[in-house]
């Protein structure tokens, strides 16, 4: 793993960790019950945020061996929308040429497809689209948001570790020499594009 990168994590942890810590001090002095939920909130997208890493570190030195399964992908992703509700914005999901199984390690992915939709839900002003599909012998996995697209400036920059996260996963799904990858773009319409491929 980059240094850098690994620094800009663990900082970017530690100040999390200072605001959770602020959010429990004031409630020992109040208990308020929607105040407690939001710390629990962000205790929980703490928790990820560090497996996370913890994920990405092992990819950098060890590799990442994925436990490859049968998966029903519509399964699979309406399970990763029901974990993320933002109030204002509406996740579905698109089930045309949908394939009824695909082959990968559903906790890795798992992992890939939260990074990718927590950022997605960053950007986006209504609505997510998720779609699986089968192109040219790969099973693709996209996140459409809504968003003004790439390169939008942010009050604060993001640090770069659920594309590091998302492309190690997808690298380590291969079939013979070929490794899966992931791609972002912008649309011309506005928003941006997703795109995880695995062989």
């Amino acid at each position: 793993m980059d240094p850098q990168l690994a620094a800009i994590i663990v900082h970017d942890l530690k100040n999390a960790l200072g605001e959770l810590e602020g959010e429990l001090a004031a409630l020992t002095e109040d208990l308020d019950h929607g105040k407690a939920s939001e710390a629990h909130h962000h205790c929980l997208a703490l928790r990820d945020k560090m497996v996370g890493f913890l994920t990405l570190y092992k990819a950098s030195t060890q590799g990442l061996q994925p436990r490859m399964e049968a998966v029903n992908p519509e399964d699979f992703l309406k399970g990763l929308i029901r974990a993320h509700n933002k109030a204002g914005i509406t996740i579905t999901l698109d089930t045309d040429d949908m394939p009824p199984i695909a082959f990968f390690d559903e906790h890795l992915l798992g992992l890939a497809l939260d990074a990718a939709l927590q950022n997605a839900l960053r950007f986006a002003k209504s609505s997510i689209v998720l779609a699986c599909k089968t192109i040219a012998d790969e099973t693709v996995f996209t996140i459409q948001d809504d968003g003004p697209g790439l390169g939008t400036p942010e009050e604060k920059p993001s640090t770069g570790m659920g594309m590091a996260l998302s492309a190690a996963i997808a690298a380590a799904h291969h079939n013979e020499s070929r490794e899966g990858r992931v791609r972002l773009h912008s649309l011309p319409n506005g928003g941006a594009l997703f795109c995880l491929y695995l062989p």
